[in-house]
């Protein structure tokens, strides 16, 4: 907190000597952006086995953000979501931690202050950060308490330092991610939005590092100790050919090295190569863990930088798990067509997924500009033997930004 307080100071002392784009306090809020977005919802999901209910859920919401324009280099933004439950038929209450939430929350109040190439964002903010990424897949968006500075002085290179101390989840029945970052959850847990959670005995420190000052390559890393519990460190590389069909190849590394002593480090290491064929998009991916232990993807449902990432693949962090995805889109205007087959095969039967989707995403125009839908329909087949089972499920949403 102490170290937090002190880059506060910093940044108002240094704001006289600031450049800015309004030309006085009340002009600063006059002349800021003001853009939300309407969202409902609709999950099915159709189980083969009569030990699992069907569920589906109807839900609707949004959110509105306001950000101030810059006055000597500060600027202030806040952002309010909203979820609202229309209908629901859950028997087994499985969408307690994602989609069953009544209620609203404020998931971004920051300040900002720029410096020259130098920036400071202190506050409740999203952050999109391979260790560290929160899922907009659901109706409340992912948030974090962090406090960051970022400086692209480096030609063509972005470094981050951060402070990260709370998670906000999509429900207040989260308390603890599998297979990711600890937090804290100690609400009552009545069926609300979740909440700002703290990270850990003390948060977790933050260091990220974008090149591309080579052509055609982009090298990105990502180190993180999450206090007292792991440290991680993520790394990608992408080389695009400048050629006729665009191929690219990349390799990915994951480390994870833990506090307790009891807990095996471990790491994961991927490789993905594509093409383009006429507009046709084509990969393949193949992702590897250890044996010895698992690999902690990070801390947010979007912390799954993973090459093989899919619908539902948290179990692709774990020990001894190879994956394996091949994948197809295609844009058409303003129509956008996507496939692909992930297969991951876990030593624990239960945990071992073959998974199918496709999905269909539309913007409209015209009359109905700023409205945008997708449908994915994904078919699971989760384990073998006594526990194989199956479950095809149905994810349709609509949007209206303004």
């Amino acid at each position: 907190m102490n170290f937090n307080k002190r880059t506060l100071i910093l940044a108002m002392a240094l704001a006289s000597t600031q450049t800015y784009a309004a030309e006085n306090f009340s002009d600063a809020f006059k002349q800021g952006q003001l853009k939300g977005q309407i969202k409902s919802y609709s999950f099915d999901e159709d189980y083969d086995s009569n030990d699992d209910a069907d569920n589906n859920i109807w839900a609707n919401g949004g959110y509105v953000s306001y950000k101030t324009e810059r006055f000597k280099g500060l600027s202030f933004g806040t952002t309010f979501q909203t979820s609202h439950v229309t209908s629901i038929d859950d028997p087994a209450d499985k969408f307690k931690k994602t989609m069953n939430a009544r209620g609203s929350v404020m998931s971004e109040s920051y300040l900002s202050f720029q410096f020259g190439n130098t920036n400071f964002k202190g506050g409740r903010q999203y952050l999109s950060l391979p260790l560290i990424k929160g899922s907009g897949s659901r109706l409340i968006k992912e948030s974090f308490e962090a406090y960051e500075i970022t400086n692209t002085d480096l030609p063509k290179t972005l470094i981050s330092f951060a402070k990260v101390n709370k998670y906000q989840t999509r429900t207040d029945k989260v308390t603890k991610n599998t297979n990711a970052a600890t937090f804290y959850n100690d609400d009552v847990q009545r069926g609300d939005v979740g909440g700002f959670y703290d990270i850990g005995t003390d948060g977790a420190l933050s260091f990220y590092l974008k090149n591309n000052s080579i052509e055609n390559l982009n090298l990105q890393a990502h180190y993180v100790d999450f206090i007292d519990e792991v440290k991680d460190v993520y790394i990608d590389a992408t080389y695009r050919f400048e050629t006729k069909f665009k191929p690219f190849i990349a390799a990915q590394y994951y480390g994870s090295n833990y506090d307790e002593s009891a807990r095996e480090d471990s790491k994961l290491l991927g490789y993905k190569a594509g093409v383009s064929i006429d507009g046709y998009n084509l990969h393949a991916a193949y992702t590897t863990v250890d044996d010895e232990g698992s690999v902690i993807r990070g801390i947010g449902e979007a912390a799954t930088a993973s090459f093989t990432n899919s619908s539902q693949t948290s179990g692709n962090y774990h020990a001894g798990t190879d994956s394996w995805q091949i994948g197809i889109s295609k844009k058409y205007n303003n129509l956008k067509v996507k496939l692909s087959h992930t297969d991951s095969d876990n030593p624990i039967s239960k945990y071992q997924l073959k998974q199918t989707y496709a999905e269909i995403g539309y913007k409209l125009s015209g009359a109905f500009q700023g409205c945008s839908t997708s449908i994915r329909y994904t078919i699971y087949d989760f384990g073998t033997d006594a526990d194989a089972k199956d479950k095809d499920e149905i994810r349709a949403k609509f949007f209206y930004s303004f």
